[in-house]
């Protein structure tokens, strides 16, 4: 009788400690999954907007068709603002300032500036000045509507 009761009363502990053991698997299942859905909700695709330090000072000379050149500084700002300093080489000696903000465009690789201006593609250290469609400029001239970014 004894040995029975030993017998039942181990067959029970074991029972126990197997149904406590999946509870734990359960609850930690349970928890792990959230978390695999946030980090899928936060992935998003690299673009010049998101990888690249684009806020500075840019410098080039683009073509002009009745001067020299047109040397021409762009400044854009963390805070969406730029402004632009135009200077027609041959012609003016005092810069043309324009000052205003700007937008991205839906995948964060131009920048769309206000004041009816021509936007520009943001790559790395450099802003590509673009047509009036958004479209590089292309033929001879093309590396010329390059600016540079001025390091300090």
């Amino acid at each position: 009788m004894k040995t029975k009761i030993i017998n039942v009363l181990a067959i029970t502990v074991v029972f126990i400690m197997t149904s406590c053991n999946s509870e734990k698997k359960k609850e930690t299942q349970i928890s792990e999954e959230p978390q695999l859905e946030a980090v899928e909700m936060e992935a998003t695709g690299d673009n010049s907007r998101t990888s690249l330090d684009w806020d500075g000072t840019y410098e080039g000379e683009v073509p002009c068709a009745d001067c020299e050149g047109i040397k021409t500084i762009v400044i854009i700002n963390s805070d969406k603002t730029y402004t632009i300093q135009e200077t027609y080489l041959g012609k003016e000696t005092t810069p043309i300032e324009t000052k205003g903000t700007f937008e991205w465009d839906d995948q964060g690789q131009r920048i769309l500036l206000s004041n009816d201006r021509n936007p520009y593609f943001v790559g790395e250290n450099t802003l590509t000045l673009l047509d009036s469609e958004g479209n590089k400029n292309n033929g001879d001239l093309q590396e010329f509507y390059v600016l540079k970014k001025v390091m300090d």
